[in-house]
């Protein structure tokens, strides 16, 4: 009698801490299509947890930055290696449609970006009616969240208010992310600073008193541009005395003045520096030169002291910073030149540092082109609709409006240990 024996089927099992360790080295694309694979999966990259872990592993890979590039009728995406490197590079279209966000609004609308950990925040700012409006944004995953406007009385969305430059970024004490707008009413010595939670879906207003902090009321009236970088927002005031940056710690809600590097002699003029960053840190470019004639651009890096990166010919105005190669030899600038009719001329151009020479990209536009950079992430936005939500969990609760409170203080953080040129 002849006995046959079954064979075993041998079951091999993925541990779960190697499966999501594959998984956190994928692209946002392939991600977003294996949470059909199972509930397990959907749940696992779902998860905020897996979403710090995915991001901090693309922030250090350059293939995943992108540059988003915004005009008056088009989004483009695109790599930055593969911009930096390919002279005939353009990128992708971007399909953007915000209900109750006209981003493509016929009115008198300036369209300002600002980015953080791989959200894209726009402000459309209505010049004629002096109002703005805020959309949160990821581009990965395609998920948004129109922010409320502020409901308190007090709201600069009046004639009697100015605005001095949004920011937005992320406060890692309270693990939320931060809108900010300052303003000056009327009264030019009176500071104040609005801030919206994405955590708590609310405004607040912080006054800054220029009795205590003249030089932050003062030149807070000449910002418009504003950078994110660890942790604090930075503006580069336009005014009329030896230049300084300011910040805003989000987690401590204080203003610092960082100084410039000590060797740094710029050239008077109403447009000699710019702020970008490169990477992790923070880029300071500035025209130098005793005169027009013989003026030249340095870009200069803060890590834990100002260090000049290069020294790079002028052309007609001071570029700035987007994001470097992946060999730290290439630059990408955004210029902002003026055209023969008086037009302003928006250009993305690359610098070789090794052969100091230019190269122009196919962004070369006659129009407003705003521009920054942003890291492939799965950050979720919960819902397409934040605004509407939002009215939905308070409906019954009823909305607590802006809370006004004073800042903690002011502080002077110089940078240690000197400057290095």
């Amino acid at each position: 009698m002849r006995i046959c024996k079954a064979r075993r089927r041998r079951s091999f099992t993925i541990p779960n801490e190697l499966v999501e360790e594959i998984l956190s080295r994928l692209p946002v694309k392939s991600l977003m299509r294996f949470k059909c694979v199972s509930k397990a999966w959907h749940t696992l990259i779902s998860s905020h947890r897996f979403a710090k872990s995915h991001f901090q592993r693309a922030s250090q890979n350059p293939k995943s930055m992108n540059v988003l590039v915004l005009t008056n009728n088009y989004v483009l995406s695109s790599g930055c290696e593969a911009l930096i490197q390919s002279r005939d590079f353009r990128g992708q279209h971007v399909d953007v449609d915000f209900p109750g966000f006209p981003l493509w609004s016929k009115e008198h609308v300036k369209r300002n970006l600002a980015s953080c950990n791989g959200l894209v925040c726009i402000e459309l700012y209505n010049v004629d009616k002096w109002t703005a409006q805020y959309l949160v944004w990821n581009p990965s995953t395609k998920s948004y969240k129109n922010i409320p406007s502020p409901t308190s009385t007090s709201t600069p969305d009046s004639y009697s208010s100015w605005f001095r430059g949004f920011g937005f970024g992320y406060d890692y004490s309270t693990d939320d992310y931060k809108i900010l707008r300052p303003y000056h009413t009327f009264d030019i010595r009176m500071l104040k600073i609005e801030i919206f939670s994405l955590k708590t879906f609310t405004w607040k207003t912080i006054r800054v008193d220029e009795d205590n902090n003249f030089f932050i009321c003062s030149s807070m009236q000449l910002v418009e541009k504003t950078i994110y970088c660890n942790g604090a927002i930075y503006w580069n005031p336009k005014c009329y005395r030896k230049p300084s940056i300011i910040y805003f710690d989000l987690a401590d809600e204080i203003f610092h003045e960082l100084p410039w590097p000590e060797s740094v002699s710029y050239y008077d003029t109403s447009e000699t520096w710019e702020l970008g960053t490169f990477g992790e840190h923070l880029c300071l470019s500035v025209c130098t030169g005793e005169s027009r004639n013989d003026l030249c651009i340095q870009l200069w890096v803060m890590k834990e002291s100002w260090t000049r990166l290069a020294t790079i010919p002028y052309r007609g105005t001071c570029p700035r910073p987007i994001c470097v190669s992946k060999n730290g030899e290439k630059f990408l600038l955004l210029e902002k030149q003026v055209g023969k009719n008086s037009e302003y001329i928006f250009k993305l151009i690359v610098i070789n540092l090794k052969k100091k020479a230019y190269r122009k990209t196919r962004y070369d536009l006659k129009r407003k082109m705003e521009a920054t950079t942003y890291v492939e992430s799965l950050y979720s936005l919960d819902c397409n609709d934040g605004l509407n939500q939002h009215f939905q969990e308070e409906g019954s609760k009823g909305h607590k409006g802006n809370q006004e409170v004073y800042p903690k203080g002011f502080g002077k953080n110089y940078c240690q240990g000197g400057c290095q040129a």
